[in-house]
């Protein structure tokens, strides 16, 4: 009778101890516990943040092996996850033609180059100077890295070497400046004139000049933000 009362009372106290060991566990999180290592894998990157960005920085555009053009840019920031690289402070981008010799030169506020296709969009300040002299003036423009042409949907303003002025909106062109037209002129003066505009509500009279190719027709009259823009 006493050792199976000294092992009843051992039974309950191994049981005590046991449930107050796992009420501790259960309830308050005792130090025998497993810890949980915390993860150490980055998180994922968010689609307004860059995932890299560098500075005074070259980026070469090619075509079937041709060198088509050199972008430089102050900052560049690329965008994985939107597929595309931003660039500011400073854009100049050099053309070159099917010879690898430099047609012309381009200069932005800002531009935005498609990571998947290479094809750039600048916006602001867009300034376009050909070797050969002809200046194209305009707040937004796109280029093709595989045809290497460039339009634009905005208002654009044209200076040919020997003074002629083309203004008008929407424009079309290859890179080198040599062939364009404007969908629609509003203004064409030869060198050394300028065209007056009409009487108010009257569309102006085009001026039929020959050469670099300004569309001849009458101006659509569209108001400019009308005229649709470059989404991104």
């Amino acid at each position: 009778m006493i050792e199976y009362r000294v092992s009843r009372v051992q039974c309950q106290v191994k049981a005590t101890v046991f449930c107050v060991a796992f009420a501790c566990s259960f309830l308050f999180g005792c130090d025998e516990s497993p810890k949980v290592a915390p993860s150490t894998a980055p998180a994922p990157l968010g689609a307004n943040k860059p995932a890299t960005v560098s500075y005074n920085t070259s980026m070469n555009f090619s075509s079937e092996g041709v060198l088509r053009a050199i972008l430089h840019a102050g900052r560049v920031q690329t965008y994985e996850m939107k597929q595309y690289t931003w660039l500011d402070s400073g854009v100049r981008v050099d053309f070159y033609n099917g010879s690898g010799l430099h047609s012309s030169v381009l200069s932005s506020q800002s531009a935005e180059v498609n990571s998947t296709n290479n094809n750039m969009t600048a916006y602001g300040h867009v300034h376009i100077v050909s070797d050969s002299g002809t200046t194209v003036d305009t707040d937004s423009l796109q280029w093709d890295n595989k045809t290497q042409h460039v339009q634009s949907a905005a208002p654009v303003h044209i200076v040919e070497k020997n003074g002629r002025t083309t203004d008008g909106i929407g424009f079309e062109s290859d890179q080198n400046l040599e062939h364009y037209h404007i969908l629609h002129p509003t203004i064409i003066a030869p060198t050394g004139s300028y065209q007056t505009p009409g009487p108010r509500n009257q569309p102006p009279q085009l001026q039929t000049v020959p050469g670099a190719g300004a569309m001849q027709q009458q101006p659509l009259g569209l108001p400019i933000d009308t005229v649709a823009k470059p989404s991104r």
